[in-house]
């Protein structure tokens, strides 16, 4: 759950960025980025409250992969774009990759069951 919220926490950052740029500058692409780094912030926190609760693991396995493919195609666009490795992105997809294997740990499935 520790690393869950560390995911919120970089979600919630491009998130609010991305909402502050579509309203200052009237970028669309920017607000609708923004806002969907929010849901899966949310999603993330939601899901981890669910699984310490004991009700549901789903949602923190479901927002981990979907987090997976958002850091794997920042990775992969920041390669080919700036032609350089992102380091934040390899230690987001890290941790991304970490929630979806801690979560499907049996532990941690009869924890939620």
């Amino acid at each position: 759950m520790a690393i869950a919220a560390l995911q919120a926490v970089f979600c919630l950052l491009p998130g609010l960025n991305g909402l502050s740029l579509g309203l200052a500058a009237g970028s669309l692409v920017g607000f609708v980025v923004g806002g969907l780094y929010l849901v899966l912030s949310a999603a993330t926190v939601l899901g981890s409250v669910r699984l310490y609760r004991g009700v549901d693991v789903r949602l923190l396995a479901l927002a981990g992969v979907a987090l997976v493919v958002v850091w794997l195609v920042n990775l992969v666009l920041a390669i080919t774009v700036a032609g350089t490795l992102d380091v934040l992105s390899v230690l987001l997809l890290g941790l991304a990759v970490g929630v979806v294997v801690l979560t499907r740990k049996p532990e941690v499935r009869a924890w939620a069951a």
